[in-house]
Parts: structure tokens; sequence; C-alpha cells
């Protein structure tokens, strides 16, 4: 696709950059860097329902030439769905958008740091982070391989950034085991360039 692109993404914590200001997330990032027309409809502590009840409003109505979804963390922090059932809204959203002739591209989930999440995130006891953890894994290879045998590109964002975790380590990775720092959002807007 040649030319200016408009791009909404949509979806959780990551998305909308916690903790930081709005303008140091990888969604504005990937905005300064690519001089596409980028909106972010991110959402602290979204989940893919929560995704489903905007998305005509936030997505649909701003007719972008793509649409950039990131779910998959608070439904199994806050048990809401199992990594099956996110995957079936996940392609519910699919669909809605490419019958206004709009891309969905998906991200997966990025990796958690299950004691850093325990003890700097959620410290209660009835969040087990690496169950968490093993069903983000579920669901990204559950988006991948949805993605590969329907023809829907998607950003792994979960492998890339594993990857980033080993090369730099988890201190300067995490802000609290499962939202990247500063150093993490200018590697995914690294990413998301490099596969745009």
């Amino acid at each position: 696709m040649a030319g200016k692109l408009k791009i909404v993404f949509i979806g959780n914590s990551i998305i909308n950059g916690f903790p930081y200001d709005r303008n140091q997330e990888f969604v504005s990032l990937y905005r300064d860097a690519s001089g596409n027309d980028v909106i972010n409809k991110g959402v602290n502590g979204d989940t893919v329902r929560g995704v489903m009840g905007r998305f005509s409003q936030d997505v649909l109505a701003e007719k972008p030439d793509i649409v950039i979804i990131l779910v998959g963390t608070n439904e199994f922090i806050y048990k809401e769905a199992s990594p099956e059932q996110c995957m079936k809204d996940i392609i519910n959203l699919i669909e809605l958008a490419q019958n206004q002739g709009i891309e969905p591209v998906l991200m997966t989930p990025i990796p958690l740091e299950p004691t850093m999440a325990k003890s700097r995130w959620m410290v209660c006891d009835d969040v087990d982070y690496e169950e968490v953890q093993q069903q983000i894994i579920q669901l990204k290879k559950q988006i991948n391989t949805y993605g590969r045998e329907n023809h829907i590109r998607v950003i792994d964002a979960y492998y890339a950034f594993s990857e980033f975790v080993s090369m730099v380590g988890e201190q300067t990775a995490y802000y609290d085991g499962i939202h990247p720092t500063r150093e993490g959002h200018r590697f995914l807007a690294e990413i998301v360039g490099n596969f745009l």
C-alpha cells in the first residue's frame, strides 16, 4: 500500500501506554516515525469484549485502511475468558473490519514476567501469573495459526518482546512485569514500523 495510511490501534493498556503519557507509547512513536495518520484507541484494563462494544464507534466510524488489534491479557488476569473464547471474539472483530473494507492486523500479547507482576502489579492471591502466562501463550499460538490459515497479517509481539527481554533484561524491559518501559515501547514502535 503506497502513500499515507490511516491506521487505528485498538486494545488495552499496552496500546494506551500505561503508565506513561500518550506521546511516549509505541503507537505515538510509530506515528512520529512513519508519518501515517495514526489513531490510538487504547483503554487501560480493556478486554476483547470491551473492544467489541466500542469497535463500531472507535474503528468502523473512522474508516481506516488498517486496524491493529491487541487484546488478551486482562481477560486472563480477571478470569473473564479462556484463550478459545478470546479468539472467537477476535475473529468477530476481524470479520467486522473486513466487512467494511478495513484490513485487520493482529498483535499477539506480549509475555508477562510473573514474579515481577505479582510483586508490582496486582498483589492478590487469586491471580496466578504463571497460569496467565500460559494462557497468553495459548492465545498467541491460536492467533498465529488463524492468521496463517486465513491470510491475516500478525505482528508476533510475544516472540519479539521475548527476544528483547533476553537481550536487555527484565528490569529494562518491564515497568511492572506486565507493561513495557519506555525502552520497551521504543522497541515495539520499531517492530511495528518494520512490519508495516
